[in-house]
């Protein structure tokens, strides 16, 4: 059995925190220039090693930035680690990932690629990322890899400007065909701003009607900084339905709505990825996931920036098992609030990158959860 208190499950690495685009919700903060003390290509194979170290089943290597695209080494870097581990890539919509480039990442082992998608139309998604035209460079994109047969994943960022298209980026996703929407509930670090996040009802009417989209469209969907999912499921799995609002009525008939010509979305089965990457749960911030920046720091994930060690200086099993920061993450029992008492809180536990990013307190409940535990008579799930 897998167990995440001893290794990770998925490792998000920032290669870079270079990026040509300036978008709204950028963790990184990130720059058009590269930082001159990156990882060299060199050190970038020490990591790849230390990965290792925590033995089989190794974990998931998520290559991301910044954009990735603009390291030169990053396909060398690809094919090191993909000759042991299974590697995505998440890079951004940009001339940059040409056809060319998309082919070198599967020639290289690449298992699939990651691409932001905010809003089902430019006036949405570009708005967010700042520079006009990466709406329909980014649908260039997913075609190429399509054709290439690259498996795509789609990453969408919830917030308040966006929560009404989301059954439109549904349609969207079940047209390009992808092997999962990512979908990310914004938490305030970096550029993000606490006023973009939805309410804690908003958070429970979406997760639920994401449930309903997953169950019967054809759709793969995980939710991050979200892990309310989970109890959701597990509620929605015993015809238990949490208590939803308006904004859940009105993204259901969206999605049930019958457009001239097309037939209703909900239809079909659940599909499984078909490029070998899987799901687990009971991840979180810390948990069964860690984030190495473009410097070497470990942090807990990309949105919780916290140091835990850094590679050029710690080896990377001693941080994940021993530095105090991990071993707090780790342990449910160590939160606070009702995320303390809450009978889902090894299932879950809350985010908590957003727990620090308005508490201050990584161990605090969840800010965005509307549960009221002790309905339920479990432990751990």
């Amino acid at each position: 059995m897998f167990d995440i208190r001893k290794k990770p499950f998925i490792v998000f690495w920032e290669l870079t925190r270079a990026c040509m685009l300036a978008c709204k919700h950028c963790r990184a903060k990130a720059q058009k220039k590269r930082h001159p003390n990156e990882l060299n290509t060199e050190e970038a194979f020490k990591v790849i090693d230390m990965l290792l170290e925590f033995g089989r089943p190794y974990p998931l290597i998520v290559i991301t930035g910044g954009d990735p695209l603009i390291r030169d080494d990053l396909f060398e870097i690809i094919e090191q680690a993909s000759s042991k581990m299974r590697v995505a890539v998440a890079f951004s919509g940009t001339p940059l990932a040409n056809k060319e480039k998309i082919e070198m990442l599967k020639d290289c082992g690449a298992a699939r690629v990651a691409i932001s998608i905010d809003g089902s139309k430019p006036e949405i998604h570009d708005n967010f990322r700042g520079v006009k035209g990466t709406f329909e460079t980014s649908m260039r994109i997913i075609d190429d890899a399509n054709e290439i047969g690259l498996p795509v994943q789609i990453n969408t960022t919830v917030t308040t400007f966006n929560i009404h298209d989301l059954p439109e980026m549904v349609k969207l996703c079940l047209n390009k065909k992808v092997v999962l929407w990512d979908v990310f509930f914004v938490v305030p670090t970096g550029r993000a701003k606490a006023e973009y996040m939805p309410t804690s009802q908003q958070f429970e009417d979406i997760l639920c009607w994401l449930y309903d989209v997953s169950k019967f469209t054809g759709l793969n969907i995980k939710s991050s900084a979200a892990c309310h999912l989970r109890r959701i499921e597990f509620m929605r799995d015993r015809d238990l339905m949490p208590k939803t609002g308006k904004l859940y009525e009105e993204l259901l008939e969206k999605l049930e709505k019958k457009e001239e010509g097309e037939a209703k979305i909900i239809s079909g089965k659940r599909s499984l990825a078909r490029d070998g990457i899987g799901r687990m749960m009971g991840i979180t911030d810390g948990r069964g996931m860690f984030f190495i920046s473009h410097v070497g720091e470990v942090y807990p994930s990309g949105f919780l920036p916290i140091v835990a060690g850094n590679l050029r200086e710690s080896d990377l099993m001693e941080i994940y098992m021993k530095s105090k920061l991990f071993v707090d993450l780790k342990d449910p029992e160590k939160l606070k609030g009702k995320c303390g008492k809450c009978e889902f809180r090894y299932l879950c536990g809350g985010s908590r990158a957003r727990a620090y990013a308005v508490y201050g307190d990584y161990l605090a409940q969840e800010p965005r959860c509307i549960y009221q535990p002790g309905k339920f008579d479990l432990i751990k799930l």
